[in-house]
């Protein structure tokens, strides 16, 4: 499994389809999260952000997937296993932040973590 591959199986262990923001498909469903995939030398840290979407009142729903990640994230990261090495995903700060779109209906929260990339 190559690192996009790695990336893209964490993002989605939250019980929610997750999408490269870059291939976010029109049919895509409403509660979703998009990550970016952001490539850098082995052993230099690098800031991502990953986006938690529902169309909803309530911000429950994705309140809820952001305490998944949380809690997942909360011991100095997760180690994730790729052929060539492991990617380290921790929070980075500010860690979450809830935005207002132009649709009142669609809930966004965006999350801030840093990934490293190390050999094995």
């Amino acid at each position: 499994m190559d690192r996009e591959q790695a990336l893209n199986d964490f993002w989605n262990s939250f019980g929610v389809k997750a999408y490269d923001v870059n291939t976010v498909p029109d049919n895509a469903p409403d509660k979703k999260i998009a990550y970016e995939v952001v490539i850098n030398d082995f052993g230099n840290p690098t800031a991502s952000v990953a986006y938690v979407y529902d169309r909803s009142t309530s911000w429950k729903s994705v309140t809820d997937i952001l305490h998944l990640i949380d809690e997942r994230l909360k011991y100095g990261g997760v180690i994730v296993p790729f052929d060539n090495g492991t990617i380290w995903i921790q929070k980075a700060s500010p860690f979450a932040q809830r935005l207002d779109g132009e649709n009142d209906m669609i809930r966004k929260i965006v999350i801030n973590v840093q990934v490293e990339y190390l050999e094995v």
